[in-house]
């Protein structure tokens, strides 16, 4: 396989998935999956377009997770994937995302490679992300979806590109796209470190419940159920859990998750998949202590990194939507996909991180709020043709994204309000055309040339409490067209072997409410310019690594505001790094990988006078070891670490890093499965989340800035049951 256009590898695109190819199970079961660094993938050559019989020809492999392979009479479809467009591209498969420790589902995001999710203010909150030397607080500079529905939210109550993954089951995801870097078409608003897709699955074979319990008051239930009747296949998922977390203020953590998902076939070659979603949660949170009072007496005891000092944070969240998704495969390996989706979505957050900075007497919590109806679609058509030896593929979309919200910001005490602080409707509409060909004149040689063009429309009218007109100051209309050519050359002078060389620019959306304001407003939409350079290594079909140096140019960032507990835009960035990457498979069950990223980032105009981007780590570590043997066992152990970073601008405050070790031990038959894992194995003491800024405690006479940061679990195991049943 060269890499070139009709090759079935690594994906860079989730919706060029073409054809399909079938792995036939064997007596027990179990099918083999076909995986882009297993020998299986001998099978994949040809074309997305085309079907093929997979026989199997090693011991079954057994999934680590509730949803069960298929019954001997049953087979299972295994989407064909596309050739990589940049080295730091990737696709993660079920068969992988089984083997890891998972105690949040935005665990799942820690496939891509650099990538790091924390959590902060009681689990129900948005992960906090760490990317190619971006603290991209909660999602504002990685575009997040799922099958293709974008799940950041822009204009956000508490930051701009909020995602919030807690609605996903982590058992249901088939495939996670990565794409790092804005190189690609395909990816508009928020796609600068780059994006992440994940892809659930279309069917199940079995019915499936999974109980789960483990220390700290976590519980977990999952069920499961089948379907299928003629020429539909679906399931429903049904999910409840429970947890307190290792706080003296229990974070009382209680969430509901149901999905239904169900595939009809229109035709031989078209088919239709309607999805259903609807979660929802409610936590309190132990919030962000300040590093000085670690140890020292407060309250008549001593101040442990486990107390609070407010313990009336916290928050509640439902998110609700519905998408159907049209693919029909044509003549001559063409493919159309259209996208509808429609979500609601609120949230109230209820925060204090500066506790009395601002209001002696009452404290400085605050409550924000946020409520919006979404609609958008996605509609992509991909043909290929040949003129005698060059081979052509062209890739049209168009993209269509309509948020109304209502946001605000309150002061309040004890989870009562006692002031406004703003109070807004906003209406946000953005539209993305976009056009990309792929041209391969020789099997060692190939250009992707893309162009993308994004129009957004702001409209913003502030109307806090008691207001009869919209505040002037505050309110208003903007509209920005953006242009982001992109350009890729890949050179395979040997199959096992690719070169690549990547431009583009991307951009992220700034907040609304920002852009429209009558004094310092900010840019739209600010342009993000990337390039890269990076070599990926096939190995007799056992070991694949892969290299990459890359820089990103930021016209305008955006940093964590602790006292306003939101975020704003401030100047350019410069982001240097190198990426490694690396797979192999030690046996036929025991797996190795390693992903280490090296980062230098910096303000281009000193804005802090030392130029540091706050909180941007200078390099990530995450790797381990994986195995499913073939009698059933199964396990992992893994290792994630970050490192210290500067906490401020000025440098004259540190956040710590952390190296965290987890591993998981089961065994699985074929009706059922037992698991145990654990988090944080040498039981280090840890910060999770991190954040400077000024704080002044009951007992101080003025505020004093400080890093304020969420303490990491302990040693914390949970065992899992799953039954299956036919």
């Amino acid at each position: 396989m060269d890499g070139g256009i009709a090759d079935a590898r690594t994906e860079d695109s989730a919706a060029a998935d073409g054809g399909v190819i079938r792995a036939e199970p064997d007596a027990s079961g179990d099918a083999r999956e076909l995986t882009d660094s297993g020998a299986a993938m001998d099978a994949t050559a040809a074309t997305d377009a085309t079907a093929a019989t997979v026989t199997q020809v090693a011991a079954p492999r057994p999934p680590a997770r509730p949803v069960a392979a298929p019954s001997p009479e049953q087979s299972v479809t295994v989407r064909g994937d596309r050739a990589l467009s940049a080295a730091s591209s990737s696709t993660t498969r079920e068969r992988d995302l089984r083997l890891r420790p998972l105690t949040r589902p935005g665990d799942l995001l820690e496939v891509a490679p650099g990538l790091l999710a924390v959590q902060h203010a009681g689990g129900g909150k948005a992960n906090q992300y760490f990317l190619r030397g971006f603290d991209a607080d909660h999602g504002t500079d990685i575009a997040l979806s799922v099958d293709g529905v974008p799940f950041n939210n822009v204009s956000h109550g508490h930051g701009q590109g909020y995602a919030d993954p807690n609605f996903i089951i982590p058992e249901l995801v088939e495939r996670i796209d990565v794409r790092e870097g804005p190189y690609f078409a395909q990816d508009g608003d928020f796609a600068t470190a780059g994006a992440v897709d994940l892809q659930l699955r279309r069917s199940v074979a079995q019915h499936s419940l999974l109980v789960e319990a483990g220390m700290y008051g976590r519980y977990r239930g999952l069920a499961i159920v089948r379907t299928n009747a003629g020429p539909m296949s679906g399931y429903v998922a049904a999910e409840v859990s429970h947890n307190d977390g290792p706080f003296v203020s229990p974070l009382n953590y209680n969430r509901i998750n149901a999905l239904g998902r169900w595939t009809f076939a229109l035709a031989p070659r078209a088919d239709l998949t309607l999805t259903l979603t609807t979660s929802a949660g409610a936590w309190n949170a132990s919030g962000q202590v300040p590093e000085r009072l670690i140890g020292q007496p407060f309250r008549g005891q001593i101040f442990t990194r486990f107390d609070s000092l407010d313990p009336t944070e916290g928050g509640q969240s439902e998110r609700h939507s519905v998408y159907a998704d049209l693919r029909v495969r044509g003549a001559n390996e063409s493919e159309t996909q259209v996208l509808a989706y429609a979500v609601a979505y609120r949230l109230s957050l209820l925060s204090n991180f500066t506790f009395f900075a601002d209001d002696a007497v009452r404290g400085d919590g605050i409550e924000q709020t946020d409520g919006r109806a979404i609609a958008g679609f996605r509609a992509s058509h991909r043909m290929r043709h040949s003129v005698g030896a060059w081979r052509f593929e062209t890739t049209v979309g168009a993209q269509l994204r309509f948020d109304s919200i209502e946001n605000a910001l309150y002061r309040q005490q004890a989870r009562l309000r006692f002031s406004t602080v703003n109070q807004s409707e906003i209406q946000q509409t953005s539209i993305g055309l976009y056009a990309q060909e792929e041209i391969q004149p020789v099997r060692w040689f190939r250009v992707v040339a893309g162009l993308r063009a994004d129009l957004f429309g702001f409209a913003v009218e502030d109307r806090r409490a008691g207001a009869s007109v919209a505040d002037p100051e505050h309110s208003g209309a903007q509209q920005r067209l953006q242009v982001s050519p992109k350009l890729t050359a890949v050179f395979s002078p040997v199959p096992m072997l690719d070169f690549y060389l990547n431009s583009g620019s991307g951009f992220h959306s700034n907040d609304a409410r920002g852009v429209v304001r009558l004094r310092s407003p900010v840019t739209p939409l600010a342009r993000a310019i990337g390039y890269e350079v990076g070599t990926r290594l096939r190995l007799a079909n056992r070991a694949e690594l892969a290299l990459s140096a890359w820089g990103l140019d930021l016209e305008s960032e955006i940093v964590f505001v602790g006292d306003a507990g939101t975020t704003e835009a401030r100047g350019p960035t410069r982001r240097l790094g190198v990426s490694f990457e690396g797979r192999v498979d030690i046996t036929s069950w025991l797996r190795a990988d390693l992903d280490v990223s090296f980062v230098n980032a910096n303000f281009v105009q000193n804005a802090g006078n030392a130029d540091a981007v706050a909180l941007a780590p200078p390099w990530t570590v995450a790797g381990g070891l994986s195995m499913r043997h073939p009698v059933g066992v199964f396990g992992a152990a893994r290792l994630r670490a970050i490192s210290a970073r500067p906490a401020t601008e000025d440098r004259s405050l540190t956040a710590e890093g952390f190296a965290i070790v987890s591993a998981q031990v089961g065994y699985r038959h074929r009706w059922f499965e037992a698991a145990i894992d654990v988090q944080n194995v040498l039981n280090s003491s840890w910060r999770e989340a991190q954040f400077a800024n000024e704080s002044r405690l009951p007992s101080e006479a003025m505020s004093v800035a400080d890093v304020h940061f969420t303490p990491g679990t302990p040693i914390a195991a949970t065992g899992r049951l799953t039954l299956y049943l036919n």
